[in-house]
């Protein structure tokens, strides 16, 4: 596991937190870390001593203010916000984001923990000061091989706001991914994924292997996602509710994947359906996730392997 800057320290109970501080959620190989102090995050998946997600070095324990956010060191200048690492929700569209950045409140503001107990944790965001919504997120270990994330958006503004809920990981290099489709296709959204993107029988696989930048979106028709971490995995399968034929996307498809050009990480995004929030109203989506430590474990546990051996 990768080691924290100076002065953090793993808290056991609920009590105030500070920006760099973890608590953890742990059962047998599978361990979460969670950072509350920036953005609720999931800040790393760690089985059997592998860390999965991407914490950036560059910012890793560094003192801010949200006002001074694009004064933080960046190897991306292209955007301009702080790539922190881990996963965390972002509000879709990112057509209204204020300068094109995330919701600074939600994103990098503190977060307060209102439930937690060995296997759980809960936490809220501030109402934020552009857009009047706040986050709530819910992350449940549920047993040593899984767990879920449940992300609840709620509208404290005074008119209606068109809203999707968009879970955004940020994986370690390298990674493939895989969606399963009868009629594979995917859609650039931007830059170039030259020889990095196949379109198989039945799926489409992305080598998330080298830093080049590209971002795609996808159909994902059954809700379920494979990646598989480094040579040899482990494995990460999540789940969300299928797309219904009346569902619209604020990103037009429900995943999406980037690559980055200039970190070795790459980016799982998941949507929720995208709706006119109403004030007073709460909008909700829910992932589970499942990790296998091999491929012969994956074999065995999984009901998918129509779309493993697309993989391999």
């Amino acid at each position: 596991m990768q080691n924290f800057a100076p002065g953090k320290r793993i808290l056991e109970g609920i009590r105030v937190l500070e920006r760099w501080q973890i608590i953890r959620l742990k059962l047998g190989d599978l361990q979460l870390d969670v950072l509350p102090g920036i953005g609720g995050r999931l800040w790393n998946i760690e089985i059997k001593g592998n860390s999965l997600l991407f914490q950036n070095p560059d910012l890793t324990g560094l003192s801010f203010e949200l006002k001074d956010l694009q004064a933080l060191p960046t190897q991306s200048p292209q955007y301009g916000f702080p790539l922190w690492g881990g996963e965390k929700t972002w509000i879709a569209p990112d057509t209204l984001w204020p300068n094109g950045a995330p919701f600074a409140d939600l994103d990098s503001g503190a977060y307060q923990v209102i439930s937690q107990d060995k296997f759980h944790l809960e936490m809220i965001s501030p109402v934020c000061s552009v857009s009047q919504l706040s986050v709530s997120r819910k992350i449940t270990l549920n047993s040593a091989n899984s767990w879920t994330i449940e992300h609840k958006v709620r509208n404290h503004g005074n008119s209606n706001r068109k809203t999707g809920i968009w879970s955004v990981m940020m994986l370690n290099s390298p990674a493939r991914i895989a969606v399963h489709m009868d009629h594979p296709s995917s859609l650039r959204v931007f830059g170039s994924d030259k020889g990095l993107v196949a379109l198989k029988r039945n799926c489409v696989v992305i080598d998330c292997s080298k830093r080049q930048e590209f971002k795609l979106g996808l159909r994902n028709p059954d809700g379920h996602t494979f990646i598989k971490l480094s040579r040899n995995g482990p494995w990460l399968k999540c789940s969300v509710p299928p797309p219904k034929h009346d569902n619209q996307y604020a990103h037009e498809l429900p995943f999406e994947v980037f690559n980055s050009g200039d970190y070795d990480y790459c980016e799982t995004e998941w949507h929720s359906p995208v709706k006119n929030l109403d004030p007073g109203k709460e909008l909700n989506f829910k992932q589970s996730f499942q990790i296998f430590t091999d491929h012969t474990e994956i074999e065995t546990r999984s009901h998918h392997k129509e779309l493993i051996s697309c993989m391999s």
